[in-house]
């Protein structure tokens, strides 16, 4: 009949997250992450027993401390210093650490070395 079909989009709901990585609002989406924290590691800190707490766990937390806040406060230089040496330490690496580093280097406008820690944030948080 001449009649054309078009496909009805559906609405769909975007996170936070999602619309503020539409706008490409490199700060919002810190401060997402950051309200958001390391949820899936939330205990991981409290669940060590004294056996474990060595020297080398200390120098990991107060690295992730020293890279969370350089964080936070903006200083995204220090930041991918802190989370590179974070990274190097940990045994099972934080898709967390992978996605801050990710917007630390988009920041500091490298967009090779943001590519691959988000490939690498994906296999740890998919």
């Amino acid at each position: 009949m001449g009649l054309s079909k078009t496909p009805v989009a559906l609405p769909t709901m975007i996170s936070p997250l999602g619309k503020a990585c539409a706008r490409m609002d490199l700060t919002a989406v810190q401060d997402i992450l950051l309200k958001t924290g390391y949820k899936e590691e939330e205990g991981a800190d409290n669940e060590l027993s004294f056996q474990e707490w060595t020297q080398q766990v200390r120098d990991m937390l107060n690295t992730k401390k020293f890279g969370d806040i350089a964080f936070r406060d903006k200083d995204f230089k220090n930041a991918i210093y802190y989370y590179s040496k974070l990274v190097a330490m940990m045994s099972v690496p934080s898709g967390t650490v992978f996605v801050r580093r990710v917007l630390s280097y988009l920041i500091i406008g490298q967009p090779e070395l943001a590519l691959r820690d988000a490939m690498q944030a994906q296999v740890w948080l998919p």
